[in-house]
């Protein structure tokens, strides 16, 4: 079967020869990439977006060639285009970007190039984070001090955020499979549910509708510990993904609670420790968890940029020896 004829299988719940896999991991600490681009967010620097555009595609093509992923997750390594936010005029001065202008257009032309050199026969998707995500790196991780005591200019601010993140998300899929959409605040690391509900949910749903027209949308539900995966059910995604091995939900419990196909089963905060046997440890017990809406093998979250190359093709060949008929 090709990858994308297995990916298919998955989010439709049906057998393969095997498991799809993916894995990914972030291009910003190499040496190649710009420093200046290696923050959340900054201003548009065309010399170091140049360099951007030159060397991601170069870099994540390299990546599918070494590993051979069913499933490529490009990594959205170029920072938000935004000045810091320091008071409530600041929320109100976040401006609209155009999605295929200034940092979103390089990495729109950093999906063109990859997909370019990727065979057909392989599905890719676009990272994109929500707009909790963004809105905490731009006022320096105190996003709930500022909605507590300017909650209407944050949630302007939040809004603009929103309207860019959807408009990207639209150029994206044109030329991707799908998104992999980073929803943060709904899990105890990252946010509290009521303030998720509030400023964050209804919108993190409609950036999924904007993208439906794509087959292989992920929902990605980030954090550790306590995760509030209720908040997330019903979104229109076709794949679920979270860190199973670093919370409070199994991928049994997920495929229950989402009732789709659900991608996860190592766990990335100590794969880089693990020999052979423990991944395939992971990985068996992952296959034989009741998914009966569909399983793709991988860690719950990106993987460390320094992890060892032989652990992560592991992961490929483990897949390819755990045989449809096991599951």
């Amino acid at each position: 079967m090709t990858s994308r004829a297995r990916l298919e299988a998955a989010v439709q719940g049906r057998k393969a020869d095997r498991p799809a896999f993916g894995f990914w991991y972030h291009f910003r600490p190499l040496d190649w990439f710009p420093p200046a681009l290696r923050e959340e967010y900054c201003e548009e620097r065309p010399d170091d977006l140049a360099i951007y555009v030159e060397q991601m595609p170069k870099a994540t093509l390299e990546f599918w060639h070494r590993y051979r992923p069913d499933l490529l997750k490009v990594m959205h390594d170029a920072p938000y285009e935004s000045s810091g936010i320091a008071s409530a005029e600041d929320w109100r001065q976040l401006r609209r970007l155009g999605p295929t202008q200034g940092n979103f257009g390089a990495h729109l032309e950093v999906l063109r190039q990859i997909r370019a050199g990727l065979p057909n026969d392989v599905p890719m998707i676009e990272t994109v984070f929500n707009a909790q995500y963004y809105a905490n790196k731009l006022c320096g991780k105190r996003l709930s001090e500022h909605l507590r005591d300017h909650p209407e200019a944050v949630a302007e601010g939040i809004s603009v955020i929103y309207d860019n993140l959807e408009a990207y998300a639209r150029e994206a899929i044109k030329i991707t499979d799908g998104i992999y959409f980073a929803v943060n605040g709904a899990s105890e690391d990252t946010g509290d549910p009521d303030t998720y509900k509030r400023y964050f949910q209804e919108r993190d749903r409609r950036l999924l509708e904007s993208a439906s027209s794509a087959p292989f949308n992920v929902l990605h539900l980030h954090g550790y510990g306590e995760l509030y995966g209720e908040l997330v059910a019903d979104m229109p995604a076709a794949i679920y993904c979270w860190s199973d091995r670093a919370s409070n939900l199994s991928l049994s419990q997920g495929s229950a609670m989402f009732k789709r196909c659900v991608m996860g089963g190592i766990n990335e905060m100590r794969l880089p420790e693990y020999g052979r046997r423990e991944i395939a440890t992971e990985a068996a017990d992952a296959l034989h968890q009741e998914t009966p809406y569909g399983f793709v093998l991988a860690p719950g979250c990106a993987v460390a940029t320094d992890a060892p190359e032989d652990c992560l093709r592991a992961i490929g060949e483990i897949a390819s020896e755990l045989l449809s008929e096991e599951n």
